[in-house]
């Protein structure tokens, strides 16, 4: 007795939902390691995240973090920015020099925004870098690249 090789295939439906939640995850895992992979790899540009703010006597304190993706060790390094308050005028300008910005690494700067209280301010405008330089002088494009967050109230973009 030979037995012959069925032609049909019993298919059943796939559950969607299983296949959605895989997706989703992968799509989670993707968006939340692309950030950070490029901040961690050298060459990608600088991260600059306004990481703090607090009302303090001296006004309006605030703590930047600045990581360094470049490859190279900045020697000089100065943020031109305009803080607005809530009906978008434009209430001060500040020039900040952060250098040395140490290559692969993450500096930490605590400084003052602002006289009054940080609830006046509702963003901040980087307006350009008009000092970026390496170790060895050379002039470098430190807005290619250039990553802004915000991890306070205050908006923080270019």
């Amino acid at each position: 007795m030979r037995f012959a090789a069925s032609r049909h295939l019993i298919r059943r439906p796939v559950p969607a939902v299983p296949i959605i939640m895989a997706l989703a995850a992968l799509l989670a895992a993707f968006l939340w390691l692309a950030p950070h992979s490029a901040a961690a790899e050298p060459g990608a540009g600088l991260n600059l995240e306004l990481n703090k703010t607090n009302d303090s006597p001296r006004g309006c304190m605030t703590t930047l973090l600045i990581g360094n993706g470049l490859g190279q060790t900045l020697d000089r390094f100065r943020l031109d920015l305009v803080l607005f308050d809530a009906k978008n005028a434009p209430i001060d300008r500040l020039l900040i020099d952060l250098a040395p910005l140490p290559a692969g690494r993450t500096t930490i700067a605590s400084l003052s925004l602002h006289d009054g209280p940080c609830a006046n301010i509702s963003r901040i405008l980087l307006r350009e870098i008009p000092a970026c330089r390496g170790r060895d002088g050379s002039a470098l494009d430190c807005l290619a690249g250039l990553v802004i967050t915000t991890r306070s109230a205050i908006e923080f973009g270019r």
